[in-house]
């Protein structure tokens, strides 16, 4: 192989690179759009629903709703709906719901996977969880609920499952209290319980998919091809719940 034709292929297979990089970004960024879509619709039919359960085709990859749900601060959940029994009293479109639903989860490694729950209820139905309307506020609360003076989070976006590498806290021993603090996550000190990492991390990637919010919300961390970035978060005047 000439030189000129070597230069042709690695030209060719950069670009090939850049544009696969460019396509699965686009497709997270739908995925996304349309599970806020979904939520959108949801809560404004039901204000107070949290999450919705549903069973999921291993065959064909489609959705089917069972029931939307709310949580209430003591942990207990209470139906809202019942999608089978009460599908003639909704004014939800309930079959656009599930296609819109099925065409968000059809992806093995789907952004919208990351907000239903790993293990599926006892009844192997699967639980997601819907966005809150502002979800680098929850973010926040849920990291300072631990850590009370955090700052900002690192993240490494890496995989399809990111997680959070250390949270930076304003050290408010010192007298200037302009000192920062990093609190390295490690097996033996996890920053977090397991529950409360996949629910940030959860909403990181999906603020991640959506460009208005990864411009707004997030510093890259190195160059380009860096795959960690800096979560900076609000203050809420709380500190979660």
């Amino acid at each position: 192989m000439t030189d000129t034709a070597a230069h042709r292929v690695a030209t060719a297979l950069r670009h090939r690179g850049l544009a696969v990089d460019a396509f699965n970004e686009a497709q997270a960024q739908y995925e996304i759009a349309v599970l806020d879509h979904v939520t959108a619709r949801i809560v404004e039919a039901y204000p107070k629903t949290t999450h919705l359960t549903f069973d999921h085709s291993t065959h064909d990859r489609t959705v089917e709703p069972h029931g939307l749900w709310t949580t209430h601060h003591d942990g207990t959940e209470e139906l809202v709906l019942d999608v089978r029994g009460d599908a003639d009293t909704t004014t939800l479109a309930l079959e656009e719901l599930a296609g819109d639903l099925s065409d968000a989860l059809a992806g093995l490694h789907s952004a919208a996977w990351s907000a239903v729950r790993p293990d599926p209820r006892p009844d192997r139905r699967r639980t997601l969880d819907l966005p809150p309307a502002d979800r680098i506020v929850r973010v926040a609360e849920l990291v300072r609920a631990r850590h009370p003076h955090a700052q900002l989070i690192t993240v490494d976006f890496a995989d399809d499952t990111c997680r959070v590498l250390d949270v930076i806290c304003a050290d408010t021993s010192q007298a200037d209290g302009g000192v920062i603090k990093p609190i390295r996550a490690t097996d033996e000190h996890p920053l977090w319980p397991e529950d409360t990492e996949r629910r940030i991390t959860a909403l990181a990637r999906q603020i991640h998919a959506l460009p208005h919010l990864r411009a707004r919300h997030l510093a890259r961390v190195g160059g380009p091809d860096e795959h960690t970035a800096f979560l900076l978060l609000p203050q809420t005047h709380t500190h979660g719940k």
